[in-house]
């Protein structure tokens, strides 16, 4: 198997309306999802768990395709990095932005629709959700580097 190839393949929501949803304010893209761990085992736990299992079970994330790649050692900075390439589909812009900061994908390709237009009460509560989620981010960040031995192996996987 080609080091580029997918270790695993799988499609789900066959029978889901695509362009109904895109009608009705869907965004339909294509995302890659990375995970690193300190062990090979651990990366691939946390990528298949993070695709097959969180993913799959979104309320306004209809996951189309998966394609998992092999975990791959980074040598320089001692970690391991899984990725996934999936198709999504999502209720709306809304729901699309919330997945984009929930699993911070590492590439994002709006394929459907070209354009959306956005009236003042969706875009409020857009707002209200990053501002939210950064707040959360904030919070976490603060509490992990807190800890001495968390913040050095934070700061060795962050060197270049």
């Amino acid at each position: 198997m080609a080091k580029d190839e997918p270790v695993y393949e799988e499609t789900f929501n066959e029978d889901l309306d695509i362009d109904k949803k895109i009608s009705e304010g869907g965004i339909l893209a294509n995302v890659f999802v990375e995970v690193q761990g300190n062990d090979s085992k651990a990366a691939e736990v946390a990528l298949r768990t993070t695709i097959l299992e969180r993913l799959k079970a979104e309320d306004y994330v209809f996951l189309l395709e998966a394609r998992i790649y092999d975990i791959l050692k980074d040598e320089e900075k001692e970690f391991f990095t899984g990725a996934a390439e999936v198709k999504i589909i999502t209720r709306d812009f809304r729901a699309f932005m919330n997945f984009i900061m929930r699993y911070a994908p590492t590439a994002i390709e709006i394929l459907e629709p070209h354009e959306i237009k956005m009236g003042s009460d969706e875009m409020h509560a857009l707002v209200a959700d990053v501002s939210e989620m950064t707040q959360i981010y904030v919070s976490q960040i603060v509490t992990l580097m807190s800890d001495p031995e968390r913040r050095k192996l934070y700061e060795k996987m962050l060197k270049k």
